[in-house]
C-alpha cells in the first residue's frame, strides 16, 4: 500500500535550506508519527519487526523528496517550491488507508541539522494504485538501492552495485525473506528473478546521523530497470522496497 504525500514547505521558522542528507530524519519521523498513534506497535516494530532467516525486516520503504524548484549550494538543498512531494509504502496489513491517514494528516515536522532545517507540513494524502506488472513494466529507483555484502571473517561490509555478480542473487533472497517474514511461511513460487539495467547504475553515498559520534555511510545506487519475476515478489518489491534498509529510505521504486 502507497501513499503521495504532498508536503508544504513553510519557510517562517526556519527558512527553506535543507541538508543534502535527510533519509535517517524522514526514517525518524514515520517512528515517531506511529509511536505517537499507537505507541505498542511502534515498540514492536522498532524493537523486533518482522523476521525470516533470524533478521529482522521492517517491512516499508519511502522515497527521496521530489522537490520541483530547488537549487544545491555545497552539501545544502535549496527549496524554492512552495510544496514537494514524497511517497511511502507500507507491506504490513496493518496499513489501511484509514491507519496511514491517522499517521501523517496535517502533521508539522522538521528536518535539519544545526546548520540549517526546514519545517514541513502535511496537507495532502493520495492513496496511489498499484501497477499492473508485466514483464514490460519498467522501474526507477527512488531513493538509492543498498545491497550489502558482510565478510565474516574480517567483519567488513562492501557495498555492491546491482551489476555485480553477487547483486541477482542478494536482491532475490532479501525480497524472499521480507515474503516469509509477512506471510509466516516460506516463499515457493517459481524461481525467475531477471534484472536488466537500464542505465548505468549511479552510485549514492549517504550519510546517516550526521554530525553525531554515531555517523556512518551507507552506499546505494540509483538506476532504471526492468524485473521479470514472480508478481508476489513484484508486490514485495514495490511495497517494501528492493534490496536493504528499506525503513531507512533506501530501494524505493517507481514506474518509470
Amino acid at each position: 500500500m502507497r501513499f503521495k504525500l504532498t508536503l508544504t514547505v513553510e519557510k517562517e521558522p526556519f527558512g527553506n535550506y535543507l541538508p543534502i542528507n535527510y533519509q535517517y530524519e524522514l526514517s525518524s519521523f514515520v517512528y515517531a508519527a506511529i509511536h505517537r498513534s499507537d505507541a505498542q506497535y511502534s515498540t514492536w516494530l522498532h524493537q523486533n519487526g518482522f523476521v525470516a532467516d533470524n533478521k529482522q525486516f521492517r517491512l516499508f520503504t519511502f522515497s527521496h523528496l521530489h522537490v520541483p524548484k530547488y537549487n544545491i549550494a555545497g552539501d545544502r538543498l535549496m527549496i524554492e517550491s512552495p510544496t514537494v512531494e514524497w511517497q511511502i509504502a507500507f507491506l504490513p496489513g496493518r496499513s489501511t488507508e484509514e491507519f496511514i491517514r491517522g499517521l501523517f494528516s496535517e502533521q508539522v515536522f522538521t528536518l535539519g541539522d544545526r546548520q540549517s532545517k526546514v519545517q514541513f507540513r502535511v496537507t495532502g494524502i493520495e492513496l496511489m494504485a498499484e501497477p499492473v506488472f508485466t514483464t514490460d513494466t519498467v522501474f526507477t529507483t527512488l531513493s538509492p538501492v543498498c545491497i550489502a555484502r558482510h565478510i565474516p571473517e574480517t567483519n567488513q561490509i562492501f557495498y555492491e552495485s546491482p551489476d555485480s555478480p553477487y547483486a541477482r542473487e542478494a536482491m532475490l533472497r532479501n525480497l524472499k525473506n521480507k515474503y516469509a517474514a509477512y506471510h509466516g511461511h516460506d516463499y515457493t513460487g517459481f524461481g525467475t528473478f531477471e534484472l536488466k539495467l537500464l542505465s548505468k547504475p549511479i552510485s549514492k553515498l549517504v550519510s546517516i546521523k550526521t554530525g553525531t559520534p554515531y555517523q556512518t555511510k551507507i552506499r546505494g545506487y540509483t538506476f532504471r530497470f526492468k524485473l521479470k519475476a514472480d508478481e508476489e515478489l513484484l508486490k514485495v518489491m514495490w511495497n517494501s522496497g528492493l534490496g536493504e534498509k528499506g525503513s531507512m529510505g533506501f530501494g524505493c521504486v517507481g514506474e518509470g
